[in-house]
């Protein structure tokens, strides 16, 4: 659609807009109509369409202003004194600008989920303004590596602390992304490792594994339709079975869903435990743990919008995947992360951090078309080893 023209027709679309993100975050994108929207606007759903053509273009124009703000506010910032100010910096302004849009920000992260052009739109612009703004301390690809890095830092603690838990990032939470980006996640030496036989690959059900079979083409069907789009009759053809057979194993289409999302979980972690069973120190298991991700990343592409698509669906689940994970991974690198291991203390921060990390350039190298010129051994050292 063209921008309307005059000033009451630009204040109008932007009533539009910010009526949208909060119906957004109240019921959800999927649940929202036209007519929700128009109706927290006070305007006739007949006014909506000369503005914009669908709902998906409003999601579409409300993150590109959510992204248009956060660049601004990162593209804007005096210049720090040096790279751990400078990353502090752009971490607080993330965390101010995503907390007071904190709708817009909410139904980002809902609608991307379904939208991959919509994700890699909103993420890029922010990674190239933060690595724009580190390139003075890591010249060349590696402003990109620890941008990227940083970025899935303050975007698992906004979520964290903003969404789950309804308040704002703490100061610690800045602080402490900023000493991970400048510093490096140890002031150890990297551990390179040869890319071979690092794990076992993804091994498809047996024949006769009909639950295995159908859980598998739940995985797809789910990945590529979304949670709505998906057919049960459509899972049960997938997997070579009538419909009803998918019946004797889920009792809908959300247990299915949530099983779905079980068996991921169960694969990630014993993907990561065996990439890193013959890891001498714990910051070499952390080092495997990211490889491990790469490659489940490379096997279940359809695992983030399942993710996503499953948190909204129910709540619960979110928790029962990310916060389950968050909660043993702390508690393992209390029980052994010895003295200096890492750059933070806080194992719950370092934890929350490692899986933003490993999100956000798994999904940049393994589905967004990598960090060009750097090798994943070079990408991770980079990240581990920081900004020296």
């Amino acid at each position: 659609m063209t921008s309307p023209a005059t000033p009451k027709g630009i204040k109008t679309r932007e009533r539009l807009i910010e009526a949208s993100g909060a119906v957004f975050a109240r019921k959800g994108c999927a649940a929202s109509g036209v007519a929700d929207i128009c109706n927290a606007a006070g305007l006739a759903v007949g006014g909506f369409y000369r503005y914009f053509a669908s709902k998906e273009e409003i999601i579409q124009a409300l993150t590109r202003e959510l992204r248009d703000d956060l660049v601004r506010a990162i593209s804007e910032l005096p210049q720090g004194a040096d790279a751990e100010a400078e990353a502090q910096a752009v971490a607080r302004a993330f965390f101010e600008t995503a907390g007071r849009r904190l709708d817009a920000f909410k139904a980002m992260r809902e609608a991307e989920a379904g939208n991959e052009d919509l994700a890699r739109d909103f993420y890029g612009p922010v990674a190239e303004v933060i690595a724009g703004r580190l390139a003075r301390y890591a010249p060349g690809a590696r402003a990109s590596a620890h941008a990227w890095a940083l970025l899935g830092t303050l975007y698992f603690y906004a979520v964290k602390f903003m969404v789950w838990e309804k308040g704002g990032a703490p100061a610690r939470a800045a602080q402490a992304a900023a000493r991970l980006c400048a510093g490096g996640i140890t002031s150890k030496p990297f551990p390179w490792w040869e890319p071979a036989g690092s794990g076992p690959s993804k091994a498809r059900p047996a024949a006769g594994d009909t639950q295995g079979l159908m859980l598998e083409a739940a995985e797809e069907v789910f990945g590529r339709c979304g949670y709505n789009g998906a057919r049960v009759a459509e899972i049960a053809k997938k997997a070579g079975f009538a419909a009803g057979t998918f019946y004797l194993f889920f009792d809908s289409k959300e247990d299915a869903l949530e099983k779905v999302v079980m068996r991921m979980r169960d694969c990630l972690v014993k993907k990561a435990a065996a990439y890193s069973a013959g890891a001498g120190s714990r910051v070499e298991t952390e080092a495997m743990a990211f490889r491990a991700l790469f490659d489940f990343i490379r096997e279940h592409p359809y695992g983030y919008r399942i993710m996503r698509e499953a948190e909204f669906t129910d709540e619960s689940l979110a928790d029962a995947y990310y916060g389950y994970i968050l909660r043993n991974y702390s508690a393992q690198l209390k029980k052994a992360a010895r003295p200096g291991d890492f750059t933070i203390d806080d194992h719950e921060l370092l934890a929350l951090a490692l899986m933003g990390m490993g999100h956000m350039l798994g999904m940049k190298r393994v589905l967004w078309g990598g960090f060009r010129g750097m090798s994943e051994n070079e990408l991770l050292k980079a990240v581990f080893e920081g900004i020296k």
